[in-house]
């Protein structure tokens, strides 16, 4: 589904909560015009919000130093200066937590990569409106919202991955998003040459004979 393909209920706005609470925060990041303008007129016409856009990470940074800390602030997972995560992370230490990947393409490993790295969740796209009001409000109270159906998958998952060690199961996930072992290295930590080594054996626990057939085989798998 195209990032712009969110599927909010066609309910009235309001329903996105009927208790009266404090006004709550909220920048959302992304630059599908549509998108943003459906959810801003959403949370504004709902009582307790007040609802900023930008279309990049570097605007969202400018909005938080000028305007102080945001109670949530939904980061799409595509947009100008994310650069993989690394955006995320900016974000996270800017505006002291209360960050969540929002997206409709993130596969499970750019999220549990995003959660490790100090997310306060992951919202698909796909989610009910009135659900997404209560996961924001979640948020901004100090929690942290995972799709139920994403924990599910992720359990049964723990048992359907071929063999592959953790790290491995993360060089993986970066395979997948295209990185060369140079990034991966950095991204995760690592010497190129144990980047290579894990590669080498990705390919051989999935039966293949590169780095592009194993992401192939790992998105046929529902690994990545």
């Amino acid at each position: 589904m195209p990032e712009s393909g969110i599927v909010l209920t066609t309910a009235n706005p309001s329903q996105l909560t009927t208790e009266p609470t404090a006004q709550l925060r909220l920048l959302v990041v992304d630059d599908h015009c549509l998108l943003t303008e459906t959810l801003r007129d959403a949370f504004t016409a709902s009582e307790g919000f007040v609802v900023d856009t930008v279309v990049s990470v570097d605007e969202a940074q400018a909005m938080i130093t000028d305007n102080g800390r945001y109670d949530v602030v939904l980061l799409d997972y595509d947009v100008p200066g994310m650069d993989a995560l690394r955006g995320l992370s900016l974000l996270i230490d800017l505006n002291k937590g209360g960050v969540v990947l929002f997206s409709g393409i993130a596969n499970r490993m750019v999220v549990e990569r995003a959660l490790e790295a100090g997310a306060s969740g992951f919202i698909p796209k796909t989610l009910a409106l009135k659900t997404l009001g209560h996961a924001v409000r979640l948020v901004a109270d100090g929690g942290m919202y995972v799709p139920p159906k994403f924990m599910l998958r992720a359990s049964q998952d723990d048992n359907q991955n071929l063999g592959l060690k953790p790290r491995e199961m993360r060089v993986l996930g970066l395979l997948c998003e295209g990185m060369q072992n140079k990034e991966i290295g950095r991204e995760l930590g690592m010497e190129e040459t144990i980047v290579k080594m894990d590669v080498k054996s990705i390919c051989r626990k999935l039966g293949v004979r590169n780095r592009t057939q194993a992401a192939i085989a790992a998105n046929k798998n529902g690994m990545c």
